[in-house]
């Protein structure tokens, strides 16, 4: 009995067919979306001028090949409810495994014979892009002069890589991706004939995660009935299966980036990978949200009712300017996210990057600060995070960890005791700064004074405590310790440098984040730092100007500095070039510096 049962589940398993193949189109006009294309092949049969070759050209899952097996069977006449569904006239070839030129030449030959059942013989070359050069250039005279009892139907997702030979030879077709509505109808359809209960809502993420194809649609449409426990098709369970997010778990996350809490919108990031959701797919609905936020004020009859009552009160409060300034944003990281193994990173770089355009007040998004000639010594990205409230002490600097920056200190400035002179912040930064809930600033006098005194015992020790000061940071923050660490450090003092200028900025805008550092910090080593957070490419700038202070050569501006990092070989170890008669003046700028960076500064002799 038990053994009976199991073959009958096993034969139950065996039957069943994927939605996409029990609705797949029988003939034109259970086509969905591709209304030209049908209406042009079935004229082409009523007039009878078909052509001997076809290519249909689109992206996945919109209909080529149904398409191409309903117009094969509509040139045989045959019925269409006819329950077979191979042909000994009608030959289907997936090019993707049959590229080679010994199978064209095999094709080639066989067309030559006369078809069996039929009137024509009739191939479809499925994936027809995947041919070697070869097998294109031994299927070219077949598809010029076939035999006349021979016709060809050709489809691809990538038209680009046919050879111009074959594309002048055939009637060519372009599939579209497929409308939503239509989807979502057929989609209804579906559950209709299979008598499935549904939530209307779902099936509009299913559409929107099919991205126009109607194979793809029906297949997660699949797994949505199989993974429902109600029997019901809801909205909760096609969210799990295509990554995507809540509309207003999307709102939320933007309302906290517009507002400029930072910490507020890791939090939905952190979130957002916990439930399994796709950054990507995030970001890409991003884009959709805050065009509709656009729209409302432009063209509200095009947002469909729902979508507008639930974000018509976030489009108040922030201008269009703010919006297209955003989806700029995200487009650009989106393109990066899609690159890369850790999307995520990206996706909390671009919440920082939209606040950090943001000022409060005119809600405008505002260009990013360019530092002034007076500030070249060190860009605005560099913060100063101030977490003792006595004044600045003095900072140590370690070069070891970064190289690149080769120093030249050999040529003398008449200038040399010139130290770059401070410059106030903008008003405009004072006000962010007040309106911001961390002690943030920009401050060139104080990166300064970091310099003034290197014990690189202290750095080492930071260090050595860094791995247990990282692994205690909340998850929402710890996104920033992980791309930061500690380059240089006094008694007192601390810099810390990050991987992107964005994360130094929102590093000196999360009051939790400074706020945890500095009490790891007192918990590990028993010292209350001052904290400076910089941005790498900002602490090579940094770090050469000092040395370049120490000769007393000029000091060049951070366009020069790039232009010659860019434009030279990097070294392991930057090497100050010391003059041929060395005077004791050189000396003592030679074993001051040593005595600042230890052996990392390396004396030539130009003369050798």
């Amino acid at each position: 009995m038990c053994s009976f049962l199991f073959y009958l589940n096993v034969r139950i398993l065996i039957m069943y067919k994927a939605l996409y193949r029990q609705y797949r189109p029988r003939t034109f006009s259970d086509l969905v979306g591709q209304t030209v294309i049908a209406q042009t092949l079935e004229n082409a049969l009523k007039s009878n001028k078909v052509g001997h070759a076809y290519l249909f050209a689109g992206p996945r899952g919109t209909g080529k090949t149904s398409v191409a097996k309903i117009f094969a069977r509509e040139i045989e006449g045959i019925p269409d409810d006819t329950d077979r569904e191979s042909f000994s006239d009608i030959i289907e070839i997936d090019a993707a495994s049959n590229n080679g030129v010994d199978e064209i030449r095999n094709l080639r030959d066989a067309a030559n014979y006369a078809p069996i059942e039929y009137q024509f013989k009739i191939y479809i070359i499925d994936e027809v892009h995947m041919l070697s050069t070869g097998a294109f250039n031994a299927l070219l005279k077949t598809i010029e002069e076939p035999p006349a009892q021979v016709k060809f139907i050709l489809a691809t997702t990538e038209p680009q890589k046919i050879p111009a030979t074959i594309l002048s030879r055939v009637q060519r077709f372009d599939f579209h991706r497929i409308d939503v509505d239509q989807i979502v109808k057929r989609l209804e359809f579906v559950l209709d004939d299979q008598k499935i209960a549904y939530d209307p809502a779902a099936l509009k993420i299913v559409a929107n995660a099919s991205d126009g194809g109607l194979r793809d649609a029906l297949s997660i449409l699949d797994q949505a009935v199989a993974i429902t426990k109600t029997g019901r098709v809801e909205l909760d369970d096609v969210f799990k299966i295509t990554g995507t997010s809540p509309i207003d778990q999307q709102i939320g996350f933007l309302q906290h980036v517009l507002e400029k809490q930072t910490a507020k919108a890791f939090e939905d990031i952190h979130k957002l990978l916990l439930d399994g959701k796709d950054p990507i797919r995030f970001a890409e609905d991003l884009l959709v949200l805050l065009k509709n936020l656009m729209l409302i004020k432009i063209a509200p009859e095009l947002v469909s009712e729902n979508a507008f009552n639930q974000i018509e009160n976030l489009s108040k409060e922030f201008s269009n300017s703010v919006f297209e300034q955003a989806i700029d944003d995200v487009s650009d990281n989106l393109m990066k996210m899609k690159q890369t193994t850790r999307p995520e990173l990206y996706l909390e770089i671009l919440a920082v990057k939209i606040a950090s355009r943001l000022k409060k007040g005119d809600q405008k998004a505002v260009p990013a600060q360019t530092p002034s000639p007076a500030k070249t010594e060190m860009s605005s990205s560099a913060a100063l995070v101030n977490s003792d409230a006595s004044p600045a002490e003095s900072m140590a600097s370690d070069f070891d960890n970064h190289p690149q920056a080769q120093v030249d200190i050999a040529e003398k400035n008449e200038k040399s005791n010139q130290v770059p002179e401070s410059t106030e912040k903008p008003a405009s930064q004072n006000e962010e700064s007040l309106e911001s809930p961390s002690l943030a600033k920009t401050d060139d006098d104080s990166a300064w004074q970091v310099m003034e005194a290197a014990v690189k015992s202290e750095l080492q020790a930071v260090k050595d405590a860094w791995p247990d000061i990282v692994a205690d940071f909340d998850e929402s923050v710890v996104m920033l310790a992980e791309n930061s660490e500690p380059v240089a450090a006094s008694q007192k003092g601390l810099i810390i440098s990050f991987n992107h200028p964005e994360l130094a900025e929102a590093a000196a805008r999360t009051p939790d984040f400074v706020a945890k550092l500095s009490e790891s910090l007192l918990d590990l080593l028993g010292i209350k730092y001052q904290l400076v957070f910089i941005s790498e490419a900002d602490w090579v700038t940094l770090r050469k100007n000092y040395i370049l202070k120490l000769r007393g050569a000029k000091i060049e501006d951070k366009s020069t500095q790039e232009t010659q990092l860019s434009n030279s070989t990097q070294s392991e170890t930057p090497e100050a070039k010391a003059a041929p008669a060395e005077s004791s003046e050189n000396r003592d700028v030679v074993d001051k510096a040593k005595k600042l960076f230890g052996d990392i500064v390396k004396v030539k002799d130009e003369n050798k």
